[in-house]
């Protein structure tokens, strides 16, 4: 699973690099990057956090879950959205990202906690 959780890394970090000149940039490259930094994460750390540790790493642990149900949440409000122009329409293509980073959220969750 570490080398899939880096392919993915890069996948999003290329996924960011492809905003630049969205007409939204400053939506579309935290969420890809922040998708990138959890890949990245899943893939170096190690078993969950022990009692007593800091709450940020409590956060950290239970992050690939809030991160996938605030994409579902998203893209399903996004999803209401469309015109269904898969290939053609912006919110369409956006509405794809967000349900590919609530995808990997959710692997990167069930993952995690099997950790």
């Amino acid at each position: 699973m570490r080398y899939v959780s880096i392919v993915m890394g890069v996948i999003f970090v290329a996924f960011a690099a492809l905003q630049y000149n969205d007409p939204d940039p400053y939506v579309w490259i935290p969420v890809y990057g922040w998708m990138a930094f959890l890949s990245y994460r899943s893939a170096f750390q190690r078993a969950s956090p022990a009692a007593g540790t800091p709450h940020a790493s409590r956060f950290m642990h239970y992050a690939p879950l809030i991160t996938m149900l605030f994409f579902v949440g998203w893209t399903i409000i996004s999803y209401s959205q469309t015109t269904g122009q898969w290939w053609g329409g912006e919110v369409e293509r956006e509405t794809a990202g967000l349900a590919i980073c609530a995808v990997w959220a959710g692997i990167l969750s069930k993952v995690r906690s099997e950790k």
